[in-house]
C-alpha cells in the first residue's frame, strides 16, 4: 500500500510540473532562441573587434571600425544575450520553486520579448552607424534606455509576483532570493544610471558612475541569476541537499549588502573624491567572502557525486560555471586593491574581468540550465552528445584564454604604463607589445563563435521538436563515446 500511495504521489507530482513546463513554454523558448542569435553575433562581433587590433584594415569600413565593434559586441552580450537568458532562468525556475502555474500571461511576455529585441537591434545597428553615446555598458542611442526600462520592469514584475505567491509551502529558497534579487536590483541600477548620465552634466563623476553600473550589473544581476540556477540544479542532480542553508544566507547578504558599492575604484587615483575608490575598493575585496562562501557551500554540497560532472551536461557546465566565479571574485579583488589596481588600471584586465564573469561564470551557468530546461519544455531529448562536449571544451578553452591573456597583458601594459622610462615615449610601444595577447584572443573567440554557433543549431532543432525521442536523458558518458548514455546503463 505504501508503495502505491508513493507512486501515485511521484505521478501526481510529474503531471503538476509538466503542466508548470506548459504554462512557461512560450516565453522561455522564445528568450532563449532569441538570446542564443545575439551570443552568436556577440562572439562574431568579439572575434573581428580582435582582428581589428592586431590589424585595423581588415573590413575596412566606418561601421566595422575597432571603437564601434567592442561597444557592439559587449552591449549585444549584455543586452541580447544575458539579459534574455537571464530572464529566461529565472521565469522557469521561479515557477518551479514555488509551484506556479501560469494561467495566464504567456503573449504579454512573448510580445515584450519581441519588443526588447527590437530595441537592442536598434541600439547595435545605432552603435555600428555612429550614435554611440560612449558611456560603456549603456552606447545605446539615448531615447531607448525608457523603453527597456518599462519592459524588464513589467517581465521581472511577473516573475516576483509569481515568487510572492508560492503554492508551495516549504518556504522562500535561497534560489527565490537570488532571482527576486536579480529582478529587483537591475531596473534600479539601469534606471539610476541612465537617468544620472543622461539628464545630468556630471563631469568626471559621470565615469565613476558609468564604472558603478558595469560592476553593478554583473554583481547584482548576473551573478544573482547565476549563483541561484547554481543552488537549484546542483541538488536536483546530485540528488543532494545543499549542505549548509545558514551559508547560503550569508552568501548571499554580503553580495546584497556590498555588491552596489564598488565601481568607482576604477578611477583610484583620479578625479574622484578619495572616500569614493576607497569604498569601492574595500568592497571590492570583501565580496571575496560571498565568493568563499559559494564555492565552499557548492564544493561541500557535490561531495561524493563529481563522477556525475562526467556524464550530466547541466551538472558539467555548471560546476565549471562555478569554479569561474571565484576566479571573477579574484580579478575583482586584485582590481579593486590599490597595490595591484594601480597596475590593472585601464588595461586588457579590465576586458578578462567582464569577460570572466559574464561569460565564463554567467553564461556556463546558464547554458547548464538551458541543457537541463529545453528537453522539459520541448518534449524531447538533445540530438548529438558530440555538439555539447564540443560546445562545451570550445567554450572553456576559448574563456580561458581570453581570461589568461587579458590579466598577464593587462599587467605587461600596466608595468609598461607605470614605468617612467616610458613617461616621454609614444604609446605605440605599449600597444605593439600587447599585440600577442590581442591575436590569442582573436582565436579564442573563434574557438568560442565556432561552438556557438553549433549550440544554435542544436536549440533550434529542439525548440522545432526534431529533437532525439527517448526517455531516457542525453548523458555525456565518457568523453570517447559519441551515443546518448541512458539513466541505466549510468548506474
Amino acid at each position: 500500500m505504501q508503495t502505491e500511495a508513493t507512486t501515485a504521489d511521484s505521478n501526481a507530482d510529474n503531471l503538476r510540473r509538466a503542466a508548470i513546463d506548459r504554462s512557461v513554454k512560450g516565453p522561455v523558448l522564445f528568450l532563449f532562441t532569441n538570446a542564443a542569435f545575439w551570443l552568436m553575433a556577440s562572439t562574431l562581433m568579439g572575434f573581428i573587434a580582435a582582428m581589428k587590433l592586431v590589424s585595423p584594415s581588415v573590413l575596412d569600413c566606418a561601421w566595422l571600425t575597432y571603437g564601434r565593434l567592442q561597444p557592439a559586441h559587449l552591449n549585444a552580450l549584455v543586452y541580447g544575450w544575458g539579459i534574455q537568458a537571464g530572464l529566461g532562468v529565472a521565469l522557469w525556475l521561479i515557477a518551479r520553486r514555488t509551484a506556479n502555474e501560469m494561467k495566464s500571461g504567456q503573449g504579454t511576455l512573448i510580445m515584450l520579448g519581441i519588443l526588447w529585441n527590437v530595441a537592442v537591434t536598434i541600439g547595435i545597428v545605432g552603435i555600428l552607424a555612429g550614435g554611440s553615446t560612449s558611456i560603456e555598458w549603456l552606447e545605446f542611442p539615448k531615447g531607448l534606455w525608457i523603453a527597456k526600462a518599462v519592459i524588464f520592469l513589467v517581465f521581472a514584475f511577473k516573475i516576483v509576483s509569481m515568487a510572492a505567491k508560492p503554492v508551495r509551502t516549504e518556504g522562500f529558497t535561497i534560489t527565490n532570493m537570488y532571482v527576486v534579487a536579480a529582478c529587483l536590483f537591475f531596473p534600479w541600477l539601469f534606471i539610476t544610471a541612465n537617468y544620472l548620465l543622461n539628464s545630468l552634466e556630471l563631469g568626471a563623476l559621470g565615469a565613476g558612475i558609468s564604472s558603478w553600473y558595469v560592476h553593478g550589473v554583473i554583481l547584482l544581476f548576473f551573478v544573482p541569476i547565476g549563483v541561484g540556477s547554481a543552488y537549484y540544479f546542483i541538488p536536483k542532480i546530485t540528488g543532494q541537499p545543499i549542505h549548509s542553508q545558514q551559508l547560503a544566507n550569508m552568501g548571499f547578504w554580503v553580495l546584497a549588502i556590498f555588491g552596489g558599492w564598488t565601481g568607482m575604484q576604477r578611477y583610484m587615483a583620479g578625479p574622484l573624491p578619495g572616500w569614493m575608490t576607497s569604498v569601492g575598493a574595500a568592497a571590492g575585496v570583501v565580496l571575496l567572502i560571498s565568493v568563499g562562501i559559494v564555492g565552499l557551500n557548492h564544493h561541500l554540497t557535490t561531495l561524493g557525486s563529481h563522477k556525475l560532472v562526467e556524464t550530466s551536461p547541466t551538472l558539467r557546465f555548471t560546476f565549471f560555471g562555478a569554479l569561474f566565479y571565484p576566479v571573477s571574485g579574484v580579478l575583482l579583488a586584485l582590481i579593486s586593491a590599490f597595490w595591484t589596481g594601480s597596475n590593472l588600471q585601464f588595461t586588457q584586465a579590465w576586458y578578462g574581468y567582464q569577460i570572466v564573469a559574464v561569460y565564463g561564470f554567467f553564461s556556463m551557468s546558464v547554458f547548464g540550465a538551458i541543457y537541463y530546461i529545453v528537453p522539459r519544455l520541448a518534449g524531447c531529448e538533445w540530438l548529438s552528445v558530440r555538439l555539447i562536449r564540443n560546445h562545451f571544451w570550445f567554450s572553456v578553452y576559448g574563456i580561458a584564454t581570453i581570461v589568461v591573456t587579458s590579466v598577464v597583458g593587462g599587467l605587461q601594459q600596466g608595468s609598461s604604463l607605470n614605468d617612467p622610462a616610458n613617461w616621454n615615449a609614444t604609446f605605440w610601444g605599449v600597444v605593439n607589445n600587447g599585440n600577442a595577447y590581442v591575436s590569442a584572443r582573436a582565436v579564442a573567440w573563434a574557438l568560442i563563435l565556432w561552438s556557438n554557433t553549433w549550440f544554435l543549431i542544436h536549440l533550434m532543432l529542439m525548440v522545432a521538436g526534431l529533437g532525439r525521442r527517448s526517455s531516457a536523458p542525453t548523458l555525456l558518458g565518457h568523453d570517447h563515446d559519441d551515443l546518448p548514455v541512458s539513466e541505466g546503463a549510468k548506474a
